[in-house]
């Protein structure tokens, strides 16, 4: 057994150098990472000098025709057992757009491309091309086995078209980065972190994300509350709860790695009240689900009613249930204003019976003024 591994010579000494070991010694500037027993770079594009990072972007032309234009910049194209190939384009120049189909759309790609059969070979090539793809009532994304690249964008061709939209070209682009920098990310979310403690700026959502365990997670955002299209429910049949006319809907959250905060106001509108029988409930914002553990929020109720008699008319403090395993949420409130058990939030137990909601308001029903649902909880 050996107790010394021998690697390349040392980078750019002794006039011992072959063409993977100048690709070996330039990737120890981007990035990290390894396939099977094969060091390798982290693949992407370097990102430009400006806001929308264009270094290699593809975009319509102006006017717009059956081109589209190339940013100048530059890429890492990692390839199998061989390490890198770092590329440059240095020129702007326009990739033509194969004429459209006349009944048949299709999806065209934009790649980066190395061409290079044998190491010691002369004829290396870096280039930057349109693959077209096959018009179909049903387009797909071409197939890219056996070749070296990076897709830099989608062009979705549509049938008889005579030129190319901004609309159309999709940005495909990873980037990569300076060795243990952060990375930038448009559209890389099946992008799996490099390693425990990576970390990548996501653009389109101006957040900090920190990998651990292959999965990325937010620690900071700089756009900060986002909103969300938040609705009340009846829970026996899903129908929609109608808040009238005037009726309105403010609801923003915020998530920092785990910790989820919601604030989300509903506000009756001036008539035109509706709701279906059944406990009424609301849902987190898209895509995000409760652990295995329900979690309680704050929930508060105002009823307008009456002034004189008071008719139930006033402020109910109560909770809101995020159930385990799931999006629902579901507000409680006292039954009335002489009685503090909390029960769940009901217009009318059943439809068009006044005074039989939760909480209960004599004669009348327990709507028209507005619903708060606020408060922090914790995601698996």
């Amino acid at each position: 057994m050996a107790n010394t591994a021998t690697g390349f010579p040392p980078y750019f000494v002794d006039d011992r150098l072959q063409a993977i070991h100048m690709r070996a010694g330039a990737a120890v500037l981007a990035g990290r990472g390894y396939s099977g027993y094969m060091v390798q770079p982290e693949g992407g594009v370097m990102p430009g000098g400006d806001q929308y990072n264009s270094g290699l972007g593809v975009a319509a032309t102006s006017p717009a025709s059956m081109q589209v234009q190339l940013i100048a910049g530059q890429c890492i194209i990692p390839v199998a057992d061989q390490h890198a190939y770092l590329c440059t384009l240095p020129t702007i120049p326009l990739l033509d757009i194969a004429a459209a189909h006349q009944t048949n759309d299709r999806i065209d790609l934009v790649i980066a491309e190395v061409v290079e059969d044998l190491e010691t070979s002369a004829n290396s090539l870096f280039q930057v091309r349109v693959v077209t793809g096959t018009p179909s009532a049903t387009p797909a994304v071409p197939s890219l086995t056996g070749i070296k690249c990076l897709v830099l964008a989608e062009v979705y061709v549509t049938r008889a078209v005579t030129s190319i939209a901004q609309t159309a070209i999709t940005d495909r682009r990873y980037f990569t980065r300076a060795a243990g920098g952060v990375r930038l990310a448009y559209n890389d979310n099946d992008r799996a972190p490099s390693g425990n403690g990576d970390m990548r700026v996501k653009l389109s959502s101006r957040s900090v994300e920190v990998g651990f365990d292959n999965a990325w997670y937010q620690i900071g955002s700089a756009q900060g509350w986002k909103t969300w299209d938040a609705k009340l429910y009846a829970d026996n049949g899903g129908a929609q709860v109608t808040l009238g006319t005037g009726g309105s809907v403010n609801a923003k959250y915020q998530l920092l790695g785990k910790m989820l905060t919601i604030r989300a106001l509903f506000t009756w509108g001036a008539s035109g009240f509706y709701s279906p029988p059944g406990n009424i409930v609301t849902y987190l914002p898209s895509g995000l689900v409760n652990g295995a553990v329900h979690q309680k929020i704050m929930a508060s109720l105002y009823v307008p009613g009456t002034v004189s008699p008071t008719n139930g008319r006033g402020n109910y403090v109560g909770q809101a249930i995020v159930w385990e395993n799931s999006s629902k949420v579901s507000p409680m409130f006292p039954f009335g204003q002489g009685d503090c058990r909390v029960e769940y939030y009901r217009i009318a137990q059943t439809a068009g019976t006044a005074g039989t909601g939760v909480p209960l308001v004599p004669g009348g029903y327990p709507e028209g003024g507005n619903l708060v649902i606020t408060g922090t909880i914790e995601l698996p």
